[in-house]
């Protein structure tokens, strides 16, 4: 599976997207394993550097564009997003790593309303994705900010989009 990594200039490369996500000591259980609800802190920090638009003022002061923006950027806009459902399963424990890890994403439905966001948690050592620690997939629905009705993705934003598509991923039954 290609990928290109969100730390550099966005660009017109399709697949998915690896975005380095610190591990923080705090994200630890008693165990010393991450604990579950950081994990799906993780991959929403992943799913924000992949698709949330920074305002224009924290660009001006150096803030990453992301690669794949959603024509939202937060508190104030006409568009937001909800979580419709979360899965997350783990495939082996994951304690604290100094050099954080790589969380893989890609879009593995592009719906009228909703995006499947699908997501390998992977280390630097292991680029291949032979062994990763959790796979998870987020649903995602744009809607409208004053109403929280859905919002349909416009063509050219599907468009922008399908280019971050993959295969979605299998899950235990």
């Amino acid at each position: 599976m290609s990928s290109h990594n969100a730390a550099d200039a966005p660009d017109l490369t399709p697949g998915p997207l690896d975005i380095p996500i610190p591990v923080r000591w705090t994200d630890l259980d008693a165990y010393g394993h991450v604990n579950n609800a950081a994990m799906v802190r993780l991959l929403e920090e992943a799913r924000i550097a992949a698709f949330w638009q920074p305002p224009a003022e924290q660009v001006a002061l150096g803030a990453p564009r992301p690669p794949a923006a959603l024509p939202i950027s937060g508190a104030g806009d006409a568009l937001s997003t909800v979580i419709a459902s979360q899965r997350v399963e783990y495939a082996r424990s994951l304690g604290h790593r100094r050099d954080g890890v790589l969380v893989r994403l890609w879009l593995s439905r592009i719906g009228g309303a909703s995006l499947s966001v699908d997501y390998l948690v992977l280390t630097r050592d292991d680029p291949e994705a032979a062994a990763p620690y959790a796979r998870a997939r987020t649903v995602v629905v744009m809607v409208d900010a004053a109403s929280g009705a859905p919002v349909r993705l416009e063509q050219e934003t599907r468009r922008m989009l399908e280019r971050f598509s993959g295969e979605p991923l299998r899950f235990r039954d």
